[in-house]
């Protein structure tokens, strides 16, 4: 029972510090930023945020985590306002590069899937070539598998 209203809980903070951040927090310094999750302790008196920061350059993430922090204060009084609990939480902003990783591994995967079907379109193109210069060969049956071994088929039978 007390890990549903903990669930609860969390997820009313982190629809809070998403509209927060979005709507009422006017700082020039906010770039683009997403709430991924909340972990809350189990007696509420501290919760971990985590968001992740599109930027190009580490150092607009650094800048944005700053500017989280200098407004942690702001943030945690408008949550705590919110909540109906007894005890507000601490508030902590933490960098979640979960989202960072899976762009990239995706597009290892896409590259890695667009040399695959390069090499087997290319693999394609020499059967191809290999099927042309078999045309001139003989059946399969008269090309004798052992050269210079002499064939006796009356041996095979029997």
């Amino acid at each position: 029972m007390a890990s549903i209203r903990v669930g609860r809980v969390r997820e009313k903070i982190k629809f809070e510090v998403a509209r927060i951040l979005q709507t009422e927090l006017k700082d020039p310094r906010m770039g683009f930023v997403t709430v991924i999750d909340v972990d809350l302790s189990h007696d509420f008196r501290h919760a971990k945020v985590k968001v992740s920061v599109l930027a190009e350059k580490e150092s607009e993430v650094r800048r944005v985590l700053r500017m989280l922090e200098d407004a942690r204060g702001f943030v945690q009084s408008t949550v705590a306002s919110r909540l109906r609990t007894r005890v507000a939480p601490e508030l902590r902003f933490v960098l979640d590069r979960s989202a960072e990783q899976s762009v990239k591994i995706s597009s290892m995967l896409d590259s890695l899937r667009q040399e695959r079907e390069e090499r087997e379109a290319r693999a394609g193109d020499g059967a191809g070539d290999a099927l042309e210069r078999s045309e001139g060969l003989e059946s399969a049956a008269e090309v004798d598998p052992l050269p210079g071994r002499a064939l006796d088929r009356d041996d095979d039978l029997g």
